[in-house]
C-alpha cells in the first residue's frame, strides 16, 4: 500500500511526450518520477531567483564553468584536493579581475545588521565580515537541509 500523501500535497495529472516521460523516469531512479518532476520544477523556480546583478551573474557563471571544466579535465573539485586547489586558484584569479579600485573600507550603514561587527573596531577587516556571511550561510543550510541547492 502506498503511503498517504502529506496534507499539503495535491494530486495532478499532466500529459507528457513519451520520450520526456522515459527520461524523467530514468532520472528519478529509486526516488521515482514524481519526485524528479517536483525537484525539477522547484529548481526552475529557484532559477528565477538568481541574481539580477550582471556582474554577480557573470561571476557565478564563470565559477560554474571552471568547476565543470576542472571536473572534465581532472576530477570533481569536491572530491579531489588537487582539483579543489585548481578551482580555488581560478576563482582567486577571477576575483582579482573583478576587484574594484580603491581602499577596502566598510561603508557606513547604520541600518545594517552588521553594525555589531563594527562596534569594537572602526576599521573592521573584510575577513571578519566574510566569516559572518559564511557562518550565516552554513547556519541557514543546516536549518533547511532539504532546501533545493542552487544549480
Amino acid at each position: 500500500m502506498r503511503p498517504k500523501p502529506a496534507d499539503d500535497m495535491v494530486q495532478s495529472a499532466i500529459r507528457l511526450p513519451r520520450t520526456l516521460h522515459e527520461r524523467l523516469k530514468k532520472a528519478g531512479g529509486d526516488r521515482g518520477m514524481g519526485e524528479e518532476v517536483r525537484r525539477r520544477l522547484e529548481a526552475s523556480f529557484a532559477a528565477e531567483r538568481s541574481p539580477t546583478d550582471v556582474k554577480t551573474r557573470e561571476l557565478l557563471d564563470a565559477i560554474a564553468y571552471y568547476a565543470e571544466e576542472i571536473a572534465r579535465e581532472l576530477r570533481p573539485w569536491s572530491k579531489d584536493p588537487f582539483a579543489f586547489r585548481v578551482l580555488k586558484e581560478a576563482i582567486s584569479l577571477l576575483l582579482a579581475d573583478f576587484e574594484p579600485e580603491g581602499e577596502a573600507v566598510p561603508p557606513p550603514n547604520p541600518d545594517s545588521a552588521l553594525i555589531f561587527l563594527f562596534d569594537d573596531e572602526p576599521l573592521v577587516k573584510p575577513e571578519k565580515v566574510s566569516r559572518y556571511f559564511v557562518g550565516r550561510w552554513k547556519s541557514e543550510r543546516a536549518r533547511h537541509p532539504d532546501k533545493e541547492k542552487r544549480k
